[in-house]
């Protein structure tokens, strides 16, 4: 029982301390990081950095999880080799780029960045209202002052 109970407050401490930075526009937001890994005005080696921190990143936690997923393979045997087999491979494809979605908004120029996240939310970048291209106003005398009757 405290197990699960510590699971379960654990896993809502976790999802309450994240859930702030990983919505649109936060310090995590991923989606951010992926749109500009697509996106083709960011630089190559700014995506090749980001790509390679990532790759580096995963291949040292897998080599942390290795002793202990050769245990947990001896032990359940062929069935869970397969299954950890998959898992890592899982890891090793989709942990880099999930690592590097997280790296890129802060590596890619700000202002490239910004206008990205602009075109996410459905604006464009710039005024909203274009002041200089408008004409001004012709003056119209008031009544207040007595010029017209």
């Amino acid at each position: 029982m405290l197990p699960l109970l510590f699971r379960l407050l654990g896993h809502k401490a976790a999802h309450n301390t994240i859930a702030a930075h990983t919505k649109d526009g936060g310090f995590l937001d991923v989606k951010l990081g992926l749109a500009l890994l697509r996106d083709r005005r960011v630089p190559l080696l700014t995506k090749l950095l980001a790509l390679g921190l990532g790759a580096g990143l995963m291949a040292f936690l897998l080599d942390l999880e290795a002793p202990l997923e050769l245990v947990m393979g001896l032990l359940l045997g062929p069935l869970g080799m397969g299954i950890d087999l998959v898992a890592d491979g899982l890891e090793a494809i989709a942990g880099p780029f999930l690592i590097s979605g997280l790296l890129l908004p802060h590596l890619a120029p700000k202002a490239i960045v910004e206008q990205v996240r602009l075109e996410r939310a459905g604006l464009q970048g710039g005024p909203v209202i274009d002041v200089e291209s408008r004409p001004a106003p012709a003056a119209r005398p008031s009544r207040r002052w007595g010029l017209i009757r």
